[in-house]
């Protein structure tokens, strides 16, 4: 088996709030904040033409997250999955990705709406969100598709990142 030693390009320098602190309040969901991800300079040079994308996939490392566990229950259900059916950061490898809106480079930092990562989380790599990266009808389980049309309601997705969702 071979192992692979990562090396952050950058960190996030203003992150979503963590639970419990005041500021977490402020966001009804994390499609309210705006984040900023400071690259390394080395690493600035890469940024060159990343403004002409409206969204970007971020992929960072889950750093304080020392647990791990093969099955879980779903949030809010008896239903016991394995993690890998899941978003949760109880990974073999605690890497997070999230697809962002870009809302505005200013080399070395990226403003970046709905970052639900903490300040301090490094990151691992930026890549453009393109048409390449979208799937039409993707299937879910019965439970997410019904979690996620309650929430689009109730949260006001298709208010606050109406670019998210099944398409038509």
């Amino acid at each position: 088996m071979v192992e692979y030693a990562l090396k952050p390009i950058g960190y996030v320098e203003v992150g979503f709030p963590r639970p419990g602190e005041p500021e977490r309040d402020r966001y009804a969901t994390r499609y309210d904040f705006i984040g900023v991800v400071r690259v390394y300079d080395e690493y600035v040079d890469g940024l060159m033409g990343l403004e002409e994308y409206s969204h970007v996939i971020l992929i960072y490392v889950f750093h304080e997250q020392r647990e791990v566990r093969l099955r879980v229950r779903l949030k809010g259900t008896d239903k016991e999955v394995g993690i890998f059916a899941t978003r949760y950061p109880l990974r073999p490898n605690p890497i997070g990705l999230s697809v962002l809106e870009l809302v505005k480079v200013e080399p070395p930092r990226l403003w970046l709406r709905g970052l639900d990562a903490w300040t301090g989380t490094p990151v691992l790599d930026i890549k453009p969100y393109d048409y390449y990266d979208v799937v039409k009808r993707p299937r879910v389980p019965r439970e997410f598709e019904e979690e996620w049309l309650k929430n689009y309601v109730e949260k006001g997705y298709n208010q606050r990142a109406p670019w998210m969702g099944p398409c038509p």
